[in-house]
């Protein structure tokens, strides 16, 4: 069964907009690898994001004061 998903897909399934998903993304709602992994080529210049959608889904249930937030690693 297929649990990484690229940023349209994955925006779907948790019923968001695209835009709105990577915003959660940047402003660290998602730990890199965990959550979120970058799968663009070595050297590209702009990140190609998958998705774990149920991890996702379990940090978006949980309360706001429960929430870690993780920097983006850069």
């Amino acid at each position: 069964m297929k649990t990484w998903f690229f940023t349209g897909e994955a925006a779907i399934a948790l019923d968001l907009p695209a835009e709105k998903l990577r915003d959660l993304y940047r402003s660290g709602m998602f730990k890199m690898g965990f959550h979120v992994r970058d799968v663009s080529p070595n050297g590209s210049r702009r990140p190609t994001l998958q998705f774990h959608v149920n991890r996702c889904q379990e940090q978006l249930c949980m309360p706001p004061e429960k929430r870690k937030t993780y920097p983006l690693n850069k």
